[in-house]
């Protein structure tokens, strides 16, 4: 399972099949359709009228409460220890859809989870490696108004410039065949366990 904290809260979960397991890093699968937790509103608010609103608001108030929410590409996440982002290798009806790359916290392992908080910056790429900034703005609000200090918006852009570069020149993963790859068709679907708000901290 992957989690994500936030200030000493499960911010969300979602299950994963774990592709390849080395010291230079992790393969994580996880196909369209997958139920995932996320946080929403909790019922004592009312509801922000957008999405980025809404994460702002329960980034910055910490009282929020977890909903489901389906996968909506299928995605081969490919994740370093030590990076501040990972890049996932997205497909949609069977065809590569593109690459994204997704600014978080340096993951941490624990016995039954990968650990690492999302910074809510992103970079999509096409096929093509043509690429646009994704949630810029949002992330730029939330420095704003101080929910990540301005060591965290140092480092993430920091890393997305470095990120940039290898995109502009092709430098792997972005030159590797990954977009061929597919996955086992026998494997199931993951799904996350019952007491997937319970696990410890170890």
């Amino acid at each position: 399972m992957h989690r994500e904290f936030w200030r000493g809260r499960l911010w969300a979960a979602r299950p994963l099949t774990v592709v390849d397991d080395r010291e230079d890093g992790l393969l994580l699968w996880i196909p369209q359709g997958t139920l995932r937790k996320v946080p929403v509103t909790p019922p004592t608010r009312s509801d922000p009228p957008s999405l980025d609103d809404r994460i702002i608001e329960n980034l910055a108030r910490c009282d929020w409460d977890h909903g489901d929410h389906a996968w909506d590409v299928s995605s081969l996440w490919i994740v370093r220890p030590g990076d501040w982002h990972a890049v996932w290798v997205s497909w949609l009806a069977g065809a590569h859809y593109g690459w994204y790359v997704n600014f978080q916290m340096p993951y941490r392992r624990t016995e039954r989870t990968i650990d690492a908080m999302d910074l809510m910056l992103d970079i999509v790429a096409e096929p093509d490696l043509s690429w646009r900034w994704k949630d810029r703005e949002q992330f730029n609000e939330i420095l704003k108004r101080g929910v990540f200090d301005e060591e965290i918006g140092t480092r993430v852009r920091d890393e997305a410039e470095a990120v940039i570069e290898r995109i502009e020149r092709r430098d792997p993963p972005f030159c590797e065949s990954w977009p061929m790859w597919r996955p086992d068709p026998s494997w199931p679907r993951p799904v996350l366990p019952g007491d997937w708000a319970e696990f410890p901290d170890t």
